[in-house]
């Protein structure tokens, strides 16, 4: 007997809209949540281990390959229960005249943060294929102005999943030895290292002179005086004041901070307001 859908209805149409949208990358409708979806897994797995099982109609095969880097299959299971109630309630969301939060956004990005960091585990991944997961995942490295005001809308707090990205990554990275010549705790911020995409894993693999220009990247990042005697004390302030509210707008010139602020302020409503009448 042939199945209705490819796994459930949210990957059959999901896949369907991912593909029909590929070629404009700019577009709403490839960067909608549930193609978004599509595009993580085909990141972490490849895209033929998620595109092919769907040409061929065969879901066990498209399962297996969501556990080939070790994650439970239990968890794959609900990922993709989950993933269903997500996409209906999109779904409904789209025919609501006042949208509403979508509840099972957080858990989605929590499966495919464990799915990447599973897959981190058992293979390298180059520091430009995480960039790309973590441009794609709702995190401060978003660029496209659908996904930054979807995430601003849809979570209490926009860093989460980037803030649950870290330490699920250091979780992992703490059980792995450092070279012994490598002062990795006392001298580097290993929260504002993760901030910029360098982690312990990175760090391991670096020669001294490495680490030292990434601590200094990070004192640039985060604008703070590498030379002043108070320059940890301060770097860990703007970490603090990052993780509430994201990277801090200013150009040396207060005036001018205030006018770019409120220039970034029209512009992510007018974004929003685009959004809120093109599914109206």
């Amino acid at each position: 007997m042939r199945e209705e859908y490819f796994v459930n209805m949210a990957f059959e149409e999901s896949i369907k809209k991912y593909l029909a949208s590929k070629s404009d990358t700019e577009s709403l409708a490839y960067n909608t949540s549930y193609v978004v979806v599509i595009r993580l897994l085909a990141l972490i797995y490849g895209k033929l281990d998620i595109i092919n099982p769907y040409y061929l109609k065969n879901s066990i095969a498209f399962m297996n390959n969501l556990s080939k880097f070790g994650l439970n299959k239990g968890e794959i299971a609900l990922f993709k229960d989950d993933f269903l109630r997500f996409y209906e309630f999109e779904c409904e969301n789209e025919k609501r005249k006042f949208k509403q939060k979508n509840p099972y956004f957080i858990s989605i990005q929590k499966y495919l943060v464990d799915m990447f960091v599973a897959k981190k585990k058992t293979e390298n991944v180059s520091l430009s294929e995480e960039e790309t997961f973590l441009e794609l995942i709702y995190s401060s490295h978003t660029k496209n102005y659908y996904r930054i005001s979807y995430n601003y809308f849809m979570s209490d707090d926009p860093n989460f999943i980037e803030k649950y990205y870290y330490s699920k990554l250091n979780e992992m990275d703490v059980t792995k030895e450092l070279t012994l010549d490598k002062t990795i705790t006392g001298d580097l911020n290993l929260e504002a290292l993760n901030l910029l995409g360098i982690n312990l894993s990175n760090l391991k693999n670096m020669s001294n002179a490495e680490i030292k220009e990434s601590q200094n990247k990070a004192y640039e990042y985060f604008e703070v005086d590498a030379e002043s005697p108070n320059r940890e004390e301060d770097l860990n302030k703007a970490v603090d004041y990052y993780k509430l509210y994201g990277k801090k707008i200013t150009t040396g010139n207060g005036y001018v901070d205030i006018l770019l602020l409120m220039s970034v302020i029209v512009t992510s409503l007018s974004v929003i307001s685009i959004i809120i009448f093109s599914i109206i």
